[in-house]
C-alpha cells in the first residue's frame, strides 16, 4: 500500500464510498492507495456466490466492458479476465463479432483475450479482489440517509447510516472523504439542497428506452459457429435493435431494444420470440432456433438519462465526490456505464497522485471538472445515437453540439465501411468505428477532413447532399475549420 495522501493541513485517514456496485468497487480500489482506511457502505447483503441482488435490478440484462474499460480494470485488478474465465465466463478470444447494418453486414475477429459474463459474475469477481485488500472494509445492509457537515455546510465530514435490518438502528461515521457511487437512486441533489447549496440544472436526455432479455441454454458446438451478433436499430422506421451474446456456463442472452416511448419490447414469451424473429437477420433467426429457452423474458425501462453538472458549483463542499451513475447515467444499449465508471476511477487516481505532489485548494471540484472532460465522448456519442429516435429530446442549459451533422456523417461512414469491408476485404474503417464507440479513440479520429474526403464519393446520393448542406459552402481548405465549429474537440478527454 502506498503512503497515505497528505494535504497541507492534515494527514488523510479515512474515505467512505456509498454503494458497492462496480463503480463503488473501482473507486474503493483507487482510494485504498491513498487512504489508511476505506469503508464501502452497501444497502444489500452481499451474495456469497455470483448472483443478482436487489440493488441492481438491471443485472439480469446484458452487460459488457468496452476495450477502454477492460484496459483500466486490468490495471487495477491484473488478471481479472483470467479469474472470469476460470469461473466459467465465455472466452471471446478469436470470436467473430457480426453486425447487421442497413447497408449490409460487417464482421471482425477479436484477437485479444477477453471474457463475456453476466453482470453478477463480473461484480462478484471484482468484489472478491476488493475484499482481499486489507484496508478496505464493508458495511452491508446499511443505508446512508444524509451527511455530517461543518457548521457552515462547506465541508462534508461524514455520513448518517441507518441499518436495514429489523432494529433499524442509526449511527454516524466520521470520514475525510465521501464518494457517492449509489447509482440512479442517489439522493445527492436532495442532500446538497438541504445543505443550502444551489444545484445547477442537470443535462437530460428524454429517451424513454426499454429493453427485454431472455436466457437460453446453448450447446458448445453452436458457440463455435457464431460469436456476438447484433442488428442495428433503424429509428427512422421505428425498428428496434436485437442482439445475441454468450455468458458463463454455456448460456446465451438475447436482447430486444427500443427508444422514444412509442413501443417497448414485450416480456410475454410468445410476443418476445415473434418480435425477435421480426428484427433478427435470417442468420440470427436460425441461430436462436438452436437455443433452449430457460427463462421468461424480463424488461427494463427508464424515462431519461441524466448528466449532473456539479462541477459548475463554485461552493461545492470539500470532502465530497461523486462517480458512476450518480454523476452521469446512460442508455444501457450502448454498453458504456461500467467503462465510464472505470474512466472516472482512473481520473480520480490521476488527480489524487497530482494532489499528493502539488496540493490544490479546491481539489474535489477540480476532480469533478476532470471527470466531466473524460466522460464527454461517451455522453455525446450515446446522445447522438438516441436522438435519432422520434420523441427523444435533449434538455440542458447548453445545446448538444453537432447532432444532425454527426448523424448524417456516421450514416455515410458506416455505408463506406461496409463497402470497404465487403468489396475490398478491408475492415480498417469499421475497426476505427468500433474503437470510437469503445471509447478508445476520440470521435475526432473518425470525424475529420481526411475521413470526410473518403466517405464523400461524389455519387450524388441524398445522404451526401444532406451532409454537404450541413457543411455549407466551405472550401476544401476551410473544411477542417468548419468541422471544428460543428463537433466538440474532445481534446481534454484523451490527452490525460
Amino acid at each position: 500500500m502506498r503512503k497515505p495522501l497528505k494535504s497541507p493541513q492534515t494527514e488523510v485517514e479515512k474515505a467512505l464510498v456509498i454503494g458497492g456496485g462496480i463503480a463503488g468497487l473501482l473507486t474503493a480500489r483507487v482510494l485504498s492507495d491513498y487512504y489508511k482506511k476505506v469503508v464501502i457502505v452497501e444497502r444489500d447483503e452481499l451474495p456469497q456466490d455470483p448472483s443478482t441482488r436487489p440493488g441492481t435490478p438491471q443485472s439480469f440484462h446484458p452487460h459488457r466492458v468496452l476495450p477502454r474499460g477492460k484496459r483500466i480494470i486490468d490495471r487495477f485488478f491484473p488478471g481479472y479476465v483470467e479469474d472470469l474465465l476460470n469461473k466459467g465466463a465465455h472466452s471471446t478470444e478469436n470470436e467473430k463479432i457480426t453486425r447487421f447494418t442497413p447497408y449490409g453486414s460487417l464482421a471482425v475477429v477479436v484477437d485479444q483475450k477477453n471474457a463475456s459474463s453476466s453482470r453478477a459474475l463480473l461484480e462478484w469477481t471484482i468484489r472478491q479482489r476488493v475484499q482481499n485488500i486489507s484496508n478496505i472494509h464493508f458495511i452491508t445492509k446499511g443505508e446512508v440517509i444524509g451527511f455530517l457537515t461543518s457548521a457552515d455546510h462547506k465541508k462534508v465530514t461524514g455520513v448518517h447510516i441507518k441499518e436495514r435490518g429489523e432494529q433499524k438502528q442509526e449511527r454516524k461515521i466520521a470520514t475525510d472523504l465521501v464518494v457517492d457511487t449509489s447509482g440512479r437512486s442517489s439522493k445527492l441533489v436532495k442532500w446538497l439542497k438541504e445543505m443550502g447549496h444551489e444545484v445547477p440544472e442537470s443535462e437530460r436526455l428524454k429517451v424513454s428506452f426499454g429493453y427485454s432479455t431472455r436466457y437460453y441454454r446453448v450447446s458448445p458446438h453452436v458457440k463455435e459457429k457464431w460469436g456476438l451478433v447484433s442488428t442495428e436499430a433503424e429509428p427512422e422506421k421505428g425498428n428496434g435493435a436485437a442482439g445475441i451474446m454468450y455468458i458463463e456456463d454455456n448460456l446465451a442472452q438475447t436482447l430486444l431494444f427500443s427508444a422514444g416511448g412509442e413501443h417497448y419490447p414485450p416480456t410475454n414469451p410468445e410476443e418476445y420470440e415473434k418480435e425477435l424473429y421480426t428484427l433478427a437477420n435470417p442468420m440470427m433467426t436460425e441461430l436462436v432456433k438452436e437455443f433452449k429457452p430457460i427463462s421468461t423474458p424480463r424488461g427494463y425501462r427508464a424515462s431519461e438519462s441524466i448528466r449532473q453538472h456539479f462541477e459548475q458549483m463554485e461552493d461545492w463542499p470539500s470532502g465530497l465526490l461523486v462517480a458512476g451513475d450518480a454523476l452521469c447515467n446512460f442508455d444501457p444499449i450502448h454498453g458504456q456505464g461500467m467503462t465510464v465508471a472505470a474512466i472516472e476511477a482512473e481520473m480520480l487516481d490521476i488527480c489524487l497522485r497530482e494532489q499528493r505532489h502539488t496540493p490544490h485548494p479546491n481539489f474535489e471540484r477540480k476532480v469533478l471538472q476532470r471527470m466531466q472532460q473524460a466522460i464527454e465522448p461517451a455522453w455525446w456519442l450515446s446522445s447522438i445515437a438516441d436522438l435519432r429516435w422520434k420523441g427523444v429530446k435533449h434538455v440542458g442549459a447548453e445545446p448538444l453540439k453537432g447532432v444532425t451533422f454527426a448523424q448524417k456523417y456516421f450514416d455515410l461512414y458506416v455505408k463506406q465501411a461496409v463497402k470497404q469491408a465487403n468489396e475490398k476485404n478491408n475492415s480498417s474503417m469499421f475497426q476505427q468505428y468500433i474503437m470510437m464507440n469503445a471509447l478508445v479513440l476520440s470521435p475526432r479520429e473518425v470525424i475529420n477532413s481526411r475521413m470526410l474526403n473518403m466517405i464523400l464519393t461524389g455519387d450524388g446520393s441524398l445522404e451526401e447532399k444532406q451532409l454537404l448542406a450541413e457543411l455549407g459552402d466551405a472550401s476544401e481548405k476551410q473544411m477542417q475549420e468548419r468541422l471544428n465549429q460543428l463537433i466538440p474537440s474532445f481534446e481534454l478527454a484523451f490527452n490525460q
